[in-house]
């Protein structure tokens, strides 16, 4: 905002406020907004959404960011809450332009499972190995100070390392049963990971690919937007949500002038 209110000669609060009124004809509730040129393919697509609020209303946030490149290739907002059919817009639209994608990586939603499954049913679906070791951590206990325990300073690296030390399943499904032997107690957590772990190894059958373990980038992303949005008054509808979305994620993917 700052950055506006320079070229703009105008405060940041102005700014603000000037977004909130504009209505860009393309950028709309329900519209897919796509960001740059069209390429031939996007090896490694990483997928995510945020639920947010305008009044009393909840809204969803959908991103699909080109891991190669770092940058959004396209995003929308919705009504309600996280649903297939904002992924399968997304999908939908890469498939349309005959974009190859050869690996996506998300969490574990089960309605962009259903769109991954149908719009590229070829390419490598790699789970966010960090979303799985969070659920795993829940269970330890049912308390989030498990790891400043005595047992959790030595166990929790033991557990990491089911999910991110090894470069292949089997290697990683061997140490998990040596855990479940030299500490039963945690039945349930070690079930959750075994039913899930090779939903994280994915990326092993295509190694030369170089495929993320994590959704740690858009993640990353997302959060920044999202911290963006917290320090910024209240909405007047949800076009101007999307609207100001749609500026942060364009100045903060805008290459620098050249003086």
């Amino acid at each position: 905002m700052r950055r506006l209110g320079e070229r703009w000669k105008v405060s940041h609060m102005t700014v603000w406020r000037r977004l909130q009124r504009s209505h860009l004809q393309t950028v709309k509730v329900g519209n897919l907004i796509v960001l740059g040129k069209n390429h031939k393919s996007t090896p490694i697509l990483l997928l995510d959404a945020k639920h947010l609020v305008v009044g009393k209303q909840v809204y969803t946030f959908y991103l699909a960011l080109d891991e190669f490149i770092g940058k959004p290739r396209c995003w929308l907002m919705l009504p309600r809450y996280e649903l297939r059919a904002g992924y399968d817009k997304i999908l939908k639209y890469f498939k349309d332009q005959n974009i190859n994608i050869y690996a996506i990586i998300s969490d574990a939603h089960k309605g962009l499972t259903a769109s991954v499954k149908d719009y590229y049913p070829d390419a490598i679906h790699q789970y966010c190995a960090a979303h799985l070791l969070q659920e795993v951590y829940r269970k330890f206990q049912k308390g989030k100070y498990f790891a400043t325990t005595q047992l959790g300073k030595e166990l929790w690296p033991k557990v990491r390392k089911v999910a991110l030390g090894f470069n292949d399943l089997n290697s990683a499904y061997d140490y998990l049963q040596i855990l479940k032997i030299d500490y039963p107690n945690f039945s349930e957590s070690w079930s959750i990971l075994e039913r899930r772990l090779s939903s994280i190894y994915q990326f092993s059958k295509a190694p030369k690919m170089g495929i993320p373990r994590t959704s740690n980038l858009i993640e990353n992303f997302m959060g920044r937007i999202e911290q963006c949005l917290k320090t910024r008054r209240g909405f007047k509808s949800p076009e101007s949500l999307i609207n100001v979305i749609t500026t942060l994620i364009l100045l903060k993917t805008k290459r620098p002038t050249k003086k």
